[in-house]
């Protein structure tokens, strides 16, 4: 985004999605984290979504956005004026490292996939320092899943303990061609359409996430992977284990746990 042109492009055809798959990741943190979150920093805030996703969930917290383009950051500001009227930006590059700050919450949200693969060790290494809790969103590619993973083993070297989406702090049991992600519907309004060569009035941005704090959290049980399968009078579900293992599970429609089991979806926690 080297321009306001290329922040307004970007504002109307991505943030939207962004924001989903902030919040998203962001309510998956105020569920697992048993921990206030009042203060807030965001790397590489872009035009702000991380910034908005967070007020949605914490209302009240104070957010700082820290972005080193100024198109994006007058963008942000002109779109935060009436209802984020609190946000402060700091014009900075993220790989400078100079977080001398503590903070409750430090986002991370699609800039791993901008940065070398020193500065991104070195990015996560500095929040670790910086943060009680740290959230990482990456698309949900391939790509983006082995940064979150990289991302995640940083973490953990550093004390941090995994609070969601994988219910274990144990090696990633998914391995290549497969890789985890989620994915989160949000309505496509009528310039998205045009914009976008598209005819259906929604669309699903998929993502992959990781949680990691300092605070008291409390795992699911399991993870949902994948969407449930529905064949024939049964359900089957991709599941993360807390023994850090992947494993399918079949219930019957014969079983008590059918009936609820149904309105179980991709990305849920799933009971012990």
């Amino acid at each position: 985004m080297n321009d306001a042109l290329d922040c307004l492009a970007y504002a109307v055809m991505r943030m939207p999605a962004t924001y989903r798959a902030l919040h998203a990741a962001l309510t998956a943190t105020e569920r697992h984290v048993r921990a206030p979150i009042s203060t807030h920093l965001d790397l590489g805030g872009g035009t702000g979504a991380a910034a908005w996703a967070a007020a949605a969930v914490w209302p009240g917290v104070t957010t700082e956005l820290m972005e080193r383009q100024r198109p994006a950051i007058q963008l942000g500001r002109q779109l935060a004026a009436e209802h984020l009227p609190t946000l402060r930006w700091t014009t900075a590059d993220l790989r400078s490292g100079d977080l001398d700050r503590d903070v409750d919450l430090i986002t991370i949200g699609y800039v791993l996939n901008e940065l070398a693969e020193a500065d991104r060790a070195a990015v996560v290494k500095a929040a670790a320092r910086a943060a009680t809790t740290i959230v990482i969103v990456e698309p949900g590619t391939p790509r983006g899943h082995r940064r979150t993973v990289e991302a995640r083993a940083v973490l953990i070297e550093h004390g941090f303990a995994i609070a969601a989406p994988c219910p274990h702090q144990y090696a990633c049991p998914i391995v290549s061609p497969d890789w985890c992600h989620f994915a989160v519907r949000l309505p496509r309004t009528e310039l998205h359409r045009v914009l976008k060569d598209g005819v259906r009035n929604f669309e699903d941005e998929k993502f992959s996430y990781v949680v990691a704090t300092r605070a008291p959290a409390v795992p699911a049980a399991n993870r949902v992977l994948a969407r449930p399968a529905r064949p024939k009078n049964r359900i089957i579900l991709d599941l993360c284990t807390a023994a850090g293992t992947k494993t399918h599970l079949t219930i019957p429609k014969s079983a008590d746990t059918y009936r609820p089991t149904r309105h179980t979806t991709w990305g849920a926690p799933w009971p012990d």
